[in-house]
């Protein structure tokens, strides 16, 4: 084989490096860049995810607190009613020691 020859095959061989290397560098980039795009909707999903997975939760803890309310202000209207009610029974009673110490007092 001529020097000729030798030195060609050395140019084509580095040619054919220098393509490869090219090519290799551009899957490169491009799987970069399919990573890169993968891991925002990865990202993005798991926000929504999350997002909706706190609402839920918002939802159920605020059916609860209501329902807390509810049963704090019912048994509050209850204890109210009761005090009214026995408040009402002892009217007729406090009426008559009010009169009885008006007539006792206006020396009658």
């Amino acid at each position: 084989m001529s020097k000729e020859e030798v030195l060609n095959r050395i140019r084509e061989a580095e040619a054919r490096r220098r393509q490869l290397e090219e090519e290799a560098r551009q899957r490169k980039e491009r799987l970069i860049a399919e990573s890169r795009l993968e891991a925002r909707r990865l990202l993005e999903e798991a926000m929504a995810n999350a997002e909706a997975g706190a609402a839920r939760e918002l939802a159920t803890e605020s059916g609860k607190l209501k329902q807390e309310r509810e049963r704090v202000l019912g048994e509050g209207r209850r204890r109210l009613e009761e005090q009214r009610r026995r408040s009402s029974a002892r009217l007729p009673e406090a009426e008559e020691g009010v009169y009885r110490e008006f007539l006792r007092q206006a020396g009658g």
